[in-house]
């Protein structure tokens, strides 16, 4: 039996580059999707126990449920 996959979002320090926390994330059975530069995170895909281990990785301030987001058309009234 595998465990279900969900997205996370995974805030990073600046103690470390984003490669090797990239690198140690992938290590521990995260599956990276996107890597943001600009601010420090990494989104993918893991279980929920792989993703509450990714908390003891170095460099790792937090690991979030990744939520989509819909602002709706332009001009539309309603938002979120």
């Amino acid at each position: 039996m595998t465990a279900e996959h969900h997205g996370w979002i995974v805030t990073t320090s600046a103690d470390r580059s984003l490669a090797d926390v990239r690198r140690d994330l992938e290590a521990a059975g995260f599956s990276v999707h996107q890597v943001n530069d600009e601010i420090g995170s990494i989104s993918g895909a893991a279980s929920d126990d792989t993703a509450h281990k990714l908390r003891s990785i170095a460099g790792v301030v937090d690991v979030s449920p990744d939520s989509p987001i819909d602002i709706g058309p332009p001009d539309s009234p309603n938002t979120w």
